[in-house]
């Protein structure tokens, strides 16, 4: 479905708020100071978002929106570990569009901690995200290539932490953390998960 001229002002003005959240933080993303941001009035940006509040919850809902629509376009392997690795690969830094995701998402993670709106898009993405995670676990566990004795829920986990902790850090110490170790990481972990496909041979 095309998206109207409104929307694509709407997602243009949420990209201005994670240029100031970047440079500034998000106690810094006012009305007037996104506003200069998007080179427009602070009137013109009330007819798109009546609030500071709507404004940054929408800003805050992009990057999941953005990421959902990355995934969509997923062509996923049929080998289950590597369809694994596909889908995590879009919620770590390894590039600079999903560095910046990533970074506007911890700033808003931080300020969650005292808005309950954003707080509950968290609450839900953290939610929604084990749920893809556990699916795949499962599938895992289906096809006989989860490792004996292992939980799906818990190494769903133990996923998610891997996930989160990468991101973290890939964020906060790009020179440590380059998008070659965090694949490392990642492979190293799925190693202790994933069992080899037996039907290669």
């Amino acid at each position: 479905m095309k998206r109207s001229s409104r929307d694509e002002r709407r997602e243009a003005i949420a990209e201005a708020v994670w240029r100031v959240i970047r440079r500034d933080g998000v106690a810094s993303a006012s009305v007037r100071a996104v506003a200069d941001e998007a080179k427009m009035s602070t009137g013109s940006l009330r007819h798109f978002f009546a609030t500071q509040s709507e404004l940054l919850l929408f800003a805050m809902t992009l990057v999941t929106v953005r990421v959902e629509k990355r995934i969509v376009g997923i062509d996923f392997d049929p080998d289950i570990r590597r369809a694994i690795r596909q889908f995590t690969d879009q919620f770590v830094p390894l590039d600079e569009d999903r560095c910046e995701e990533m970074q506007v998402w911890e700033a808003f993670t931080a300020a969650a901690q005292t808005d309950s709106a954003m707080a509950a898009v968290r609450r839900d993405t953290d939610r929604t995200l084990f749920g893809h995670l556990r699916q795949f676990v499962a599938a895992l566990d289906d096809a006989g290539r989860l490792r004996p004795g292992a939980s799906v829920d818990v190494e769903a986990m133990r996923l998610h932490a891997v996930v989160d902790g990468l991101a973290s850090h890939g964020v906060c110490d790009r020179t440590r953390m380059t998008p070659e170790v965090i694949g490392r990481v990642l492979d190293a972990h799925f190693d202790t998960l994933v069992l080899p496909d037996r039907s290669d041979g």
